[in-house]
């Protein structure tokens, strides 16, 4: 049996072809995990508290990614990942793709990656802290998120910047984007000053407003009887932040204009953050954040503070507070949670989070 395993292994390098005698590859399998205990405000069906077991400190994950080394200075890259809730043990696709990085001509990357605005989250001091407090609706994308069928570049570093473009292919059954996307992008860092200007057009979002944002109404269509229908909208967003990072502060702010359309309407909605955090000990990190989201005449005005405690390099325990107030007629909704049953919510949560 050993032999025959033997053989088949000797078989299959051989059918792939000769090895270069040089190369050197690795592969890495890598997380992070979380969960925690919530208490939300203005929720379900009475309009009382909730407790329940959910995940929304951070973006849970688990990779498993690659390199090989071609030559002296360009690799073969892959990633392949997903989204993993521990309160469901359910899994959704994530990021997954192939390419080739050089330190002279960049990166290249082509299958289903983060587009262009998840540069900015590191720059958005709410959804920097906490995924819960994320911009009402993600109508700017700045909380980060995977297009499909992309191709994207990364040029190497000038001196402190780098620049970044991306197009995706539209396909009529994708979940993120039926028509295509492109963007372009500036960043910068050196010392403590971090920054990034980036636009992106994407075409063909399914989107359901009644549900991800808590109205009525928009684009001319009523959404009051049917709040999960969804349509087709394209997003057009430029968005700046910026970040100052030194003797363990970081202050952030970041500032987005998105331009939507569907059903032959145009509405505009604005995203403007500010936000700090501050490592009070090299274990004790707090801090907190404003956003306010306009999109005529809707408006939402949210307010965040997080602790976080590390046990150790890995692990971190934390608590967690956001509050939503909606403007008048409207049902405050926060990241993957149902709307409220008013204007107003609040979610104070304790948990855990795991890096690996």
């Amino acid at each position: 049996m050993r032999k025959a395993a033997l053989s088949l292994v000797s078989a299959t390098m051989l059918a792939a072809g000769p090895l270069p005698a040089r190369a050197q590859s690795s592969v890495t399998l890598s997380g992070l995990l979380g969960t925690g205990v919530s208490y939300t405000t203005n929720a379900g069906p009475g309009g009382g508290g909730q407790f329940q077991l959910s995940g929304t400190h951070a973006v849970p994950f688990i990779a498993m990614s690659g390199k090989e080394a071609i030559d002296s200075d360009m690799a073969a890259i892959f990633r392949i990942s997903k989204y993993v809730f521990l309160d469901t043990g359910n899994s959704t696709p994530f990021e997954s793709y192939v390419g080739v990085s050089s330190n002279a001509l960049g990166t290249i990357t082509l299958g289903s990656t983060y587009d262009l605005l998840a540069d900015l989250v590191p720059l958005t001091s709410e959804r920097y802290t906490s995924l819960l407090a994320t911009h009402p609706g993600n109508l700017d994308r700045t909380v980060g998120n995977a297009l499909n069928s992309t191709v994207k570049y990364k040029s190497p570093l000038f001196g402190g910047l780098q620049f970044g473009a991306m197009y995706a292919f539209g396909n009529a059954s994708s979940a993120t984007n039926t028509g295509r996307a492109v963007g372009a992008e500036v960043s910068y860092s050196s010392g403590p000053i971090q920054g990034a200007v980036v636009w992106e057009s994407v075409n063909g979002v399914p989107y359901a407003p009644g549900q991800k944002l808590g109205i009525t109404r928009l684009y001319g269509i009523d959404f009051s009887s049917n709040p999960t229908a969804a349509i087709l909208q394209n997003q057009n967003t430029a968005s700046a932040g910026i970040a100052y990072v030194d003797h363990g502060w970081r202050v952030m702010g970041n500032y987005s204009y998105t331009r939507l359309e569907a059903a032959g309407v145009r509405e505009t909605a604005q995203s403007i953050d500010v936000g700090a955090f501050k490592y009070v000990t090299a274990q004790l990190r707090v801090g907190g954040g404003y956003s306010y989201t306009t999109l005529d005449p809707y408006q939402w005005h949210q307010f965040h503070a997080h602790l976080d405690y590390a046990l150790s390099k890995r692990t971190s325990l934390y608590v967690l507070g956001v509050l939503q107030v909606a403007g008048s007629g409207q049902l405050a909704v926060m990241r993957n949670q149902a709307p409220a049953t008013s204007s107003r919510q609040m979610v104070l949560e304790a948990g855990m989070t795991h890096l690996f």
